[in-house]
């Protein structure tokens, strides 16, 4: 994604009120089977951040660094120096350590799996600075050599198609079309910015939104805390959003995660065409609820998991893995208190995450749900009409 993109996804990010906003996916049944990414990319040559050595030219530079510092369970500040934005000075050892690391994994992928990024940062730190390479002499594992004849046989597993049917059955979430929604949306909040005690709460900065959608298409306007109102529209093809210059277009880019973030509710669209393969890899618990996991690959080659609850069958989670040079960057969303609109379950509490949860971590609460609502063409326009 090229960095004027990127900018430009960050400025839907706090134009609408974090509408473009985990942990990482927990549990053995599906940490296997995560479809591995297309490999990404070499680099080239360029960069805008300067002083970058062995990432130069790479257009994801702020989701791989948080894909780094997630890995090892540190903030920023811990391989840079951070006051008074001095990101580029090489003061701090760990920044230099950082960089023979990376040189390492990306050996190691070259030489041992073809250039494919199955070695990552994460696969040895696993939120720690310090690997841990002595495993554990206690395990929850009866016996570790054979079965105990006592022991339960492994569980039935559905298949995917099941556990879509399932969900469409107990939700009908097929029905839904075009819906008026409002929106109190929850994000996080800057508190004194630009000095050196600033500081992010999040989830603490409130928010009302008025939104029309329908299915990829839709507008949402958001009254700020500045009093100001933002303007953001997906055409299905181009995102628009309303800002202090005008209008400004994005064709390109992750045009998807802006959609998801315009229409919560297209999360919940679960059609078997948009899906190159789906799988049911395990069990786990979410939230103290049972459910089966499904690791699946867009049809875009994106990779994503889902959470369907065993006992209703409902959506519980959903996380996207956006590729970034040194590892998969996930988008999570958390499903809770299902209610009925007009014979359409749908949750009430949507709770997005992110690696960077504290600058793009939203929580939205659906107050007002209007289905069956008719939209005009002119409806989906930006404000202006400049095109």
């Amino acid at each position: 994604m090229s960095m004027r993109i990127r900018s430009v996804v960050c400025l839907v990010f706090l134009l609408f009120a974090g509408s473009v906003g985990i942990d990482l996916v927990k549990g053995h049944a599906q940490e296997a089977k995560i479809p591995s990414p297309t490999p990404t990319p070499r680099p080239s040559q360029n960069d805008d951040f300067g002083n970058v050595q062995v990432l130069k030219g790479v257009r994801d530079l702020l989701p791989t660094m948080h894909f780094i510092r997630a890995s090892l369970g540190v903030r920023c500040d811990y391989c840079h120096v951070t006051e008074l934005n001095k990101y580029r000075l090489d003061d701090k050892p760990a920044k230099l350590r950082a960089r023979e690391m990376i040189l390492m994994t990306r050996q190691l992928n070259e030489t041992a799996f073809g250039g494919r990024q199955v070695i990552t940062c994460n696969t040895c730190h696993r939120g720690s600075t310090k690997p841990v390479s002595i495993p554990k002499i206690a395990t929850n594992f009866v016996n570790t050599t054979r079965v105990e004849p006592f022991e339960p046989p492994p569980p039935t597993l559905p298949t995917a198609e099941q556990l879509f049917a399932k969900f469409e059955s107990a939700s009908h979430i097929g029905r839904l079309g075009a819906a008026r929604l409002r929106i109190e949306v929850n994000r996080a909040k800057l508190v004194d910015g630009g000095t050196p005690s600033a500081r992010v709460l999040p989830r603490a900065d409130r928010a009302i939104t008025e939104a029309v959608v329908d299915g990829e298409k839709g507008t949402t306007a958001t009254r700020l805390s500045t009093g100001q109102t933002s303007r953001v529209g997906s055409l299905g093809d181009r995102i628009w959003v309303a800002g202090a210059n005008g209008i400004q277009w994005i064709t390109a880019g992750d045009l998807m995660l802006s959609k998801r973030k315009i229409n919560p509710l297209l999360i919940l669209r679960l059609r078997q065409d948009d899906f190159a393969s789906a799988t049911v890899s395990g069990e786990e618990a979410i939230n103290g609820v049972d459910a089966y996991v499904v690791n699946a690959v867009g049809k875009d080659g994106v990779a994503e998991a889902l959470w369907f609850s065993k006992k209703d069958g409902l959506l519980l989670r959903r996380t996207y893995y956006h590729q970034t040079l040194l590892g998969p960057e996930p988008e999570q969303y958390d499903l809770t208190e299902y209610k009925s609109f007009g014979g359409i379950k749908l949750p009430v509490v949507i709770n997005a995450s992110y690696l960077d949860d504290q600058h793009l971590g939203v929580l939205k609460r659906l107050l007002e749900v209007k289905l069956n609502v008719l939209i005009q063409p002119a409806d989906l326009q930006p404000p202006t009409a400049v095109r």
